[in-house]
């Protein structure tokens, strides 16, 4: 066997043992890196939850309020959206109201009023027709349009005005719906009132709005 170099196992022994230490100093750097990382990260989450807290929410907040916005108009417009009742002039429409009254059809007489006022004629026609009224209330309105006027008119609003007279002074229940009724009292002379029609704008259809 030849002699032990032991300079050589000195060198070799030194060697390893520089390797380990560099080993153990690069897994403390590494460590201390992603610490460091992980300190750089929570910053920035905290920046962002922060930023979105201030920036992010109101913008969310406003594009909510602008949804429900939305949502409340569409509602609002479905109905008038979606009438089909009413001719293409104010007088076509007062026919066909008129027709529907003479077939003590109250329902559809109803619906060639304006969408926020059908309810309350429903009521009002409902209650001419179980008093037997409707054939006089029809006699009446077409008296009334022998004197029509155009006093008014727009793209979206016609009024006729018409006069009467009152020979004998009376008093009128106009039913109001629910067993209730409102007394008018009529005296003698002369007088003038409107049938007003307004337009329809999402349909193009004129609706009766005060008659």
């Amino acid at each position: 066997m030849g002699a032990i170099d032991y300079k050589s196992l000195l060198s070799l022994s030194n060697l390893l043992i520089s390797r380990q230490v560099k080993g153990i100093y690069m897994n403390k750097l590494w460590t201390n890196l992603r610490s460091w990382y992980g300190v750089l990260f929570l910053v920035l989450l905290a920046g962002g939850v922060m930023w979105f807290v201030l920036n992010g929410m109101p913008y969310i907040n406003s594009l909510r309020a602008n949804w429900e916005a939305q949502r409340l108009q569409a509602q609002w417009e479905k109905p008038y959206r979606e009438d089909k009742y009413g001719g293409k002039t104010p007088e076509e429409t007062y026919e066909m109201f008129v027709e529907a009254l003479k077939n003590n059809n109250a329902e559809l007489s109803s619906k060639y009023f304006r969408v926020d006022r059908q309810k309350e004629w429903l009521k009002t026609l409902t209650e001419y027709k179980n008093k037997n009224l409707l054939a006089n209330f029809v006699q009446e309105l077409e008296e009334k349009k022998k004197s029509w006027t155009i006093t008014d008119k727009s793209e979206e609003k016609t009024v006729f005005t018409y006069s009467y007279v009152v020979e004998t002074p009376y008093v009128e229940k106009l039913p109001l719906g629910n067993g209730k009724f409102q007394e008018l009292i009529h005296p003698t002379g002369r007088f003038k009132a409107d049938t007003i029609f307004n337009k329809n704008t999402f349909t193009n259809i004129w609706k009766i709005y005060v008659l």
